[in-house]
């Protein structure tokens, strides 16, 4: 590529719309002096400002931690045991139990999927 294509190539972008072939040496040199005249500005945007990352929402990229890995619940779902206990209050045990490992499981399914644990 030749030095004259990327200029024109860089009056382009600065213009927002038109093709190589429509630049003229005056755009040329307006967008070159532009730089200049605006250097300080410019070159903030080339990495020598800071940079905050902003918090990622579910709706929003942004930064978070990876989580550490996370192994699925894989114990049987709960029974009620013997009769050592009330049918009743067994069976509430049992449902608590099996809706906690629904939920655990889906938090950790959910995790992977939004890629915040491997």
């Amino acid at each position: 590529m030749q030095i004259v294509d990327a200029i024109k190539n860089l009056t382009i972008a600065m213009k927002g719309s038109g093709s190589v072939e429509d630049i003229s040496t005056d755009q040329i040199a307006e967008a070159i002096q532009y730089m200049a005249d605006n250097w300080g500005d410019i070159s903030a945007g080339m990495g020598g400002g800071s940079y905050v990352l902003p918090a990622a929402t579910t709706s929003a990229l942004g930064g978070v931690k990876k989580s550490a890995a996370v192994t699925s619940v894989s114990a049987a779902n709960a029974t009620a045991a013997g009769a050592a206990y009330d049918q009743t209050v067994a069976q509430s045990v049992v449902t608590l139990a099996n809706a906690n490992k629904t939920a655990i499981n889906q938090i950790i399914a959910n995790l992977k999927s939004a890629g915040i644990m491997a």
